[in-house]
């Protein structure tokens, strides 16, 4: 595919992009899809542990989205295909209970399915089973504007080719599609998007494993935590690894510095769940973590721009965004086809 070839420009490399994208290729339709970042995956995040001077210094650890549940019938396939090919396995159908006095105790709920290598692989195999003649991922490339012509839709920005396509898909947070989407209904409808709560991750690495048997911990009730995730038993390799979501709240206050929250971060999980200090820990910032609510709808389409995401399909879950971008996709081509 040259460099000026593609039909549809999909803005944004998360599952839903990737997902978008997928559904336009199985229609013939030739696709960029252009990510900022300086790798695909979008909340399906991981990070690499270096420098702390443990057995787990180069070791992966999940600081996006925690796991995947999956009841759509087309999400449960893929999730199915990935668990038959390793990439996936089931994690927990148990998750316990805090709150600020400390666990509770356990609460059956759906099985959580998890990645051994990381949640980001989910993203990267779908991927990397896409049509090669017919999909091209660019990344870091920051798409600034989106101007519609009488030749069809133009992107500008830095590392953006200047190349029309014949539509483009926005398949990121809404906050940041809506600052780059052009005047019309899908503007408005982005503009008009649920708040998007900030989150932080906090990475704690232990010399060993001092916390009851657990998998993961809703907190509630609490001013700083909302979830902890023991990332060993979610990963399979039964590493000291925990990880800690803040609630919106504490990260709104430490935006600027995500580092500063780590100390109410860590006294809280001391308290609830670990009963000692990490040898080593990180903080990362998620601005747009997930919307407070949901559309009932699919996406949003008009004309030749359209919109998805985990803020639509009844979300917000991995689920959502995956189901969101392929009705996208499906209904895009059919579009394009008219």
């Amino acid at each position: 595919m040259s460099e000026t070839s593609a039909d549809v420009a999909v803005i944004g490399g998360g599952i839903s992009g990737i997902a978008c994208a997928g559904a336009l290729a199985a229609h013939g339709l030739r696709v960029e899809v252009i990510d900022r970042g300086h790798a695909i995956g979008g909340r399906l995040a991981t990070q690499t542990m270096r420098d702390t001077g443990m057995p787990c210094d180069g070791r992966v650890v999940d600081v996006g989205a925690s796991y995947v549940t999956a009841d759509d019938p087309a999400f449960v396939a893929v999730v199915r295909d990935w668990v038959d090919r390793g990439v996936a396995r089931e994690w927990t159908d148990t998750f316990h209970v805090a709150d600020s006095a400390g666990l509770i105790g356990p609460k059956l709920g759906p099985i959580r399915y998890a990645a051994p290598a990381g949640m980001r692989t989910l993203v990267v195999d779908l991927a990397s089973r896409l049509p090669e003649d017919l999909v091209r991922v660019t990344h870091p490339a920051d798409v600034e504007r989106i101007e519609v012509t009488d030749s069809g839709v133009s992107l500008h920005g830095e590392g953006v080719d200047d190349a029309a396509y014949r539509a483009v898909a926005l398949c990121g947070p809404d906050p940041q599609m809506s600052s780059i989407a052009p005047p019309g209904a899908v503007h408005g409808a982005l503009q008009s998007s649920p708040t998007w709560e900030p989150v932080m991750a906090l990475t704690a690495a232990y010399d060993e494993r001092s916390w009851p048997d657990l998998d993961g911990v809703f907190v509630n009730d609490d001013a700083i935590l909302t979830f902890v995730a023991d990332d060993g038993r979610r990963r399979g390799d039964d590493a000291p690894v925990l990880v800690a979501h803040s609630t919106p709240v504490l990260a709104a206050a430490h935006l600027r510095d995500p580092a500063a929250a780590a100390p109410a971060m860590l006294a809280a999980l001391r308290h609830i769940v670990a009963g000692a200090d990490p040898a080593w820990f990180t903080v990362k910032r998620w601005t747009y973590a997930r919307p407070t609510r949901s559309r009932d709808e699919d996406h949003v389409l008009d004309g030749p721009i359209g919109a998805a995401g985990d803020s639509w399909a009844r979300g917000p879950r991995t689920q959502a965004a995956w189901v969101s971008g392929d009705s996208l996709g499906r209904a895009l081509a059919t579009r394009l086809a008219s």
